[in-house]
């Protein structure tokens, strides 16, 4: 795994009974997995999984309770302590979430590359050529 990647703390998820259940949550390659705490992470005693190759998006969401956010994949329900917390779960999760506009993100990085190419290209002949 990617240690640098690496993610791990105290959430509440909203389960299919409309209540909140605070889990240890644990950021993998691949997937976000709950545990009922980090001892129960140390024994591999798994709560959930959320499959996050599947994911096509991470929004913020107003919960109830706290900073909510919302996994989708389905959709997954969850609340952190402070909105910085939130964001940096968010930024964290979207590093493995594989978006459904992929071809469009690709497309849209082409084409600020070629903008700055054009740019740089531009800025040089001017300082060569004055």
């Amino acid at each position: 795994p990617d240690l640098l990647n690496f993610k791990k703390g105290w959430m509440v998820k909203l389960d299919e009974q409309g209540q909140w259940k605070k889990y240890w949550f644990v950021l993998t390659d691949h997937s976000l997995r709950y545990y009922k705490d980090s001892i129960a992470e140390e024994a591999s005693d798994l709560d959930g999984e959320i499959d996050l190759s599947t994911c096509y998006n991470v929004t913020e969401y107003q919960a109830q309770r706290n900073y909510g956010f919302q996994i989708h994949e389905g959709v997954h329900t969850l609340s952190a302590m402070t909105a910085g917390i939130r964001r940096n779960w968010i930024q964290a999760v979207m590093k493995n979430v594989r978006p459904s506009t992929a071809p469009d993100v690709a497309r849209s990085v082409q084409v600020r590359s070629n903008q700055f190419g054009t740019f740089l290209s531009n800025v040089l002949f001017g300082v060569l050529w004055g």
